[in-house]
This record gives C-alpha cells, sequence and structure tokens, in this order.
C-alpha cells in the first residue's frame, strides 16, 4: 500500500508564534519551570528572569531539577512532553514553551543540570530552524557546571525589542497570574526583584444582605472530577477604568482570564448586561482544578475556550451569579458611596446547598429598584402638573421624543430635533392662551395663522428676557429655512442644546412644567 510522508517540517515553529509576546512567551516558561518542580517535588522553587532593554537579551533561569540528558528531546520535539492529559499540570501540550521561545529570539542557548550530573547545553537559531530536512540536534557537555539541579534558557537576537514600560507590565502580569504559586512558596524575581502577588479576591465589600457568595463543589466529567469554586460579590472600587470587573478564571491556580466580559460569560447581550459603568462593581472569580485535558484553556493560556466539556457544564451557573451581581451593582449605582463602599468588613456568604453546575437564576435577596431613567423621573416629578392639566402631556412628551431623537445615529437627527422643539413651542403657545387664559378658540382663530402675532399675546402675560425672544425668533427662521427653503441649513449641536433648554424654560413659565429632575 502507497504511504505519504506526513513529518512536519521544522518551519512548523515559525507558524505558530505569531500569537506569542513577551508576557505569553515568558509565561510559557515559567509555567515549564512549575510543572518541573512538581515533578521533582521541588520545595522553594525560585525562577529567575532577567531582562537587559541595553543588550536586548532575556534569560529565564529556575532550580526546578533540571532535564536529564535522555529527555532533552522534550524541549524541542512539537507535542511531545512529560505531562500527561491527566496530570494536573499546566503545561501539557507539549507546544508552549518551543515555540515561546523561537516566537522571542532568534537565538537561544539552552543549559540543564539534573541532579548531579553534568550540565548539558544546547543551542539553536533560525538556521537551523530553516534547514528542511535535519532534525538532529547536537548538544554539549560542559566543563563548568551550573547549579545542581538548575535549568538556564538564554534568548539573544530578540524578535520585537523589549523596553522598560514592558518589563514592567511583565511585572505585573506575573503577579497576577502566579499569584497563588505565590501565596505557595514559588519565588518568581524579574532583575532580582521579588514579584509580589496581585490577589483579586480581597476587594470584596459586604453591603447586607449583598456580601458575596461561594459555591464549592467537584463536577463529574466522564470518571474523574473537577473541583470547582465560583465566587462572586460587589468589589469596593469601580472596576471600569482598570478593567478589573468581569470574571477571572483561574486552571490548577494559575490565572487565565483577568476581568473577562463577553457573551460566553453573560455580558454583550447577555443576561449579566452590557459592559458599563453601572455595572463594574461585580466580579466572579472561578477556580478549577484537576486534569489538564479537563481545563478550558486555550493553548497559550491566555484565554478560556468556550467550547470546552468543562466550562459548556459551568456556564450558566458562572452567569447567573454574576448576573445577580451585576443587578446589584445597577440598582445602586449613584448610591456606592453611601450604601457599598462604606461595608468593607463582613463575612463570605457559603452556599453549599446548591449544586455548583445549577447555581439559580436567583440566590440574593431582591435588589433595591434600579434608579429610575429621566423620562420616569420626568413623569414622576410632572404627575400634579399633567393630572389636572391634561394638554401638558403631550408638550412633556414632546421633550422628551427630541431628547431620544438627539441620541439616535441620524445624519440629520439635529434637523428633525429643531422641527420637534419649535413645533412644540408653537403648540404650548395655543395650549397656553386658551387653557390657561382662556382666550377661547374663536378668539384664538384670529390671531393663529400668524406665529408672531400668537407669541406677542403670550409674552403679554408672562415676562421673556428680549434676548430669549430673539433666539426664540432665530430658532424659528431656522425651521422655516428646513422647511420652505431648497437649501438645507446646518443645525449644530450647540443650537438644539440651547433650543432645548429655552424651550423648556417656556414651558416651566406658561404650565410649571419641570424637565431639571
Amino acid at each position: 500500500m502507497p504511504v505519504i510522508d506526513v513529518t512536519p517540517e521544522k518551519r512548523i515553529y515559525l507558524s505558530v508564534i505569531s500569537e506569542y509576546d513577551l508576557l505569553k512567551g515568558v509565561c510559557e516558561l515559567v509555567d515549564n519551570a512549575i510543572d518541573f518542580g512538581r515533578r521533582n517535588n521541588k520545595a522553594n522553587l525560585e525562577i529567575k528572569i532577567s531582562i537587559d532593554t541595553t543588550r536586548q537579551t532575556i534569560s529565564i533561569e529556575d532550580n526546578a531539577g533540571g532535564v536529564p540528558a535522555s529527555e532533552l528531546g522534550l524541549l524541542f520535539s512539537p507535542g511531545r512532553t512529560t505531562n500527561e492529559i491527566s496530570d494536573s499540570s499546566i503545561g501539557y501540550f507539549g507546544v508552549g514553551a518551543k515555540r515561546a521561545v523561537i516566537a522571542l529570539a532568534q537565538d537561544v542557548t539552552i543549559r540543564t543540570r539534573f541532579k548531579g550530573k553534568e550540565t548539558c547545553k544546547i543551542n539553536f537559531d533560525d538556521d537551523w530552524i530553516n534547514e528542511v530536512v535535519e532534525w538532529q540536534l547536537s548538544y554539549d557537555i560542559e566543563t563548568k557546571n551550573i547549579g545542581i539541579g538548575t535549568t538556564k534558557i538564554e534568548l539573544f537576537k530578540l524578535r520585537t525589542p523589549v523596553k522598560e514600560e514592558i518589563v514592567d507590565s511583565l511585572k505585573i502580569h506575573l503577579g497576577e497570574v502566579y499569584a497563588l504559586f505565590i501565596d505557595n512558596g514559588v519565588a518568581i524575581l524579574v532583575n532580582r526583584v521579588k514579584i509580589p502577588q496581585i490577589l483579586f479576591d480581597k476587594d470584596w465589600t459586604y453591603p447586607n444582605p449583598y456580601q458575596p457568595t461561594l459555591f464549592s463543589d467537584k463536577v463529574e466529567v466522564e470518571d474523574r472530577f473537577v473541583d470547582v469554586e465560583i465566587l462572586s460579590g460587589l468589589i469596593n472600587h469601580s472596576g471600569d477604568p482598570d478593567g478589573s470587573y468581569g470574571v477571572f478564571f483561574y486552571c490548577n491556580d494559575r490565572m487565565i482570564c483577568k476581568g473577562l466580559k463577553d457573551f460566553s460569560v453573560g455580558f454583550d447581550g447577555g443576561p449579566v448586561g452590557n459592559q458599563h459603568f453601572n455595572i463594574s462593581l461585580t466580579r466572579t472569580i472561578v477556580k478549577l482544578k484537576g486534569q489538564s485535558r479537563d481545563m478550558p484553556w486555550n493553548s497559550s493560556k491566555s484565554g478560556i475556550d468556550p467550547k470546552h466539556h468543562t466550562f459548556q457544564k459551568l456556564r450558566s451557573s458562572i452567569i447567573n451569579a454574576t448576573a445577580n451581581y451585576s443587578k446589584v451593582s445597577r440598582a445602586f449605582q449613584g448610591k456606592w458611596d453611601g450604601e457599598v463602599f462604606p461595608y468593607d468588613n463582613g463575612e463570605i456568604v457559603v452556599r453549599t446547598e446548591v449544586l455548583i453546575d445549577h447555581i439559580p437564576k436567583t440566590f440574593l435577596p431582591k435588589p433595591p429598584a434600579s434608579k429610575p431613567r429621566w423620562p420616569q423621573r420626568l413623569a414622576k416629578a410632572n404627575k400634579k402638573v399633567v393630572d389636572s392639566k391634561v394638554w401638558t402631556q403631550g408638550l412633556q412628551d414632546s421633550i422628551v421624543a427630541a431628547d431620544a431623537v438627539i441620541k439616535m445615529h441620524l445624519p440629520q437627527r439635529n434637523r428633525v430635533a429643531l422641527i420637534i422643539l419649535d413645533s412644540t413651542l408653537e403648540i404650548a403657545y395655543k395650549e397656553y392662551l386658551v387653557n390657561e387664559q382662556s382666550i377661547g378658540m374663536t378668539a384664538f382663530g384670529k390671531i393663529a395663522g400668524n406665529r408672531t402675532d400668537v407669541q406677542k399675546e403670550v409674552f403679554k402675560h408672562i415676562t421673556v428676557p428680549t434676548a430669549t425672544e430673539k433666539q426664540i425668533n432665530h430658532y424659528y427662521l431656522l425651521r422655516n429655512d428646513l422647511i420652505h427653503r431648497r437649501a438645507t441649513p446646518t443645525v449644530s449641536d450647540t443650537d438644539i442644546a440651547k433650543y432645548r433648554k429655552i424651550v423648556e424654560e417656556m414651558l416651566k413659565k406658561m404650565f410649571g412644567l419641570r424637565f431639571n429632575v
């Protein structure tokens, strides 16, 4: 039977590195060090990262135990790894570290010393990668040993220049991604400075009865289990400026996602709501522990795979937990300083009676009503006036309609708004004379054909500054130009804002309607 050769070319490395930047690349190497440390039962794991922005070099050194000469091929062969899919590791894909070093640099040197053995040195560069056929890679035994159990990776000829601000971003990123490992004794240093942990489960606020809630359980996946924690609550600051609200994912203690806010977790058209300042106190932290194959991360561990079986099993619960607190955040918006932020002490509510993959849509007490929108506040403020003077309802509604048009993405929205505003004022003159001054429809009919005469009659009964009268006349003429002239004049946002204020003031003078509510 004929066969075909499906051996991959080494240039496969270059085809899979486009998604890697400094943060992702360095994290892949840190992941490897942590996995090797676990495998070798290494206590006091230390990972030293040195970045020289002058010489444009990077080195990553760890004391995780080193790699034996018999396993050096695992460092470079795509898909090969010592980790099994049944391990609770964070690097089981077998491609991350390989493509990470190649993504970062054109020239790579690796030294590793396993236990008390000699130090092995491997060097490769783009010339080796571009050799189409040859897959063998030689290594040297060095006469001068590095520390026992040490691996040191040195990167030269960086593909993208590294600046100081990127190094600063890396320090923060490492503190966030590996916070749980740092909390358990792993030391990560960048340019000899120890990275502090940055945790996101310490920012809660505890307004009764809306304290943070923790759901904790095991989820069965085929013949095995995944440990799951879902912790939701309100944080003690707006997470809008720094993106620190939303859903955070930790898989086997490694942070995968910070502040995820898309449809997969209920945002952007989902039950949680669209990304907005009014829900920016909402935070949900999801922690998963189990076999690597059951972790819903993508291959670079920089995001969640929404199609993954574990995520799909938990998706509705994550959304429901998050949506409940987004409702509370929205309801208290405008009152956070007085009714949310002061409650900086309290207890996390632990719900053990609820299945973690069936968190109900509503598990919190009903949140207070959200702050009414402007039309609702307007109706409430003017209720007595409208109830006693029914002819004012349409005038009030016309201002609301003009406001709605102004907010629409219409090319001629200002033109439409001007016509609505001026027509509202013209109708208001008639309602005022007929209903407030009781001149009767017959008397009104004698002047109704002339807007100027109607306006003069109204101004006999109310005081209107000359400057305001001139502005009203100006916008009336502008409206007539829109309707009767062939050339269409420009109506600016400033024009609409000014005239809207004038019309509101006139309605207040004539009927007592209030709009500043």
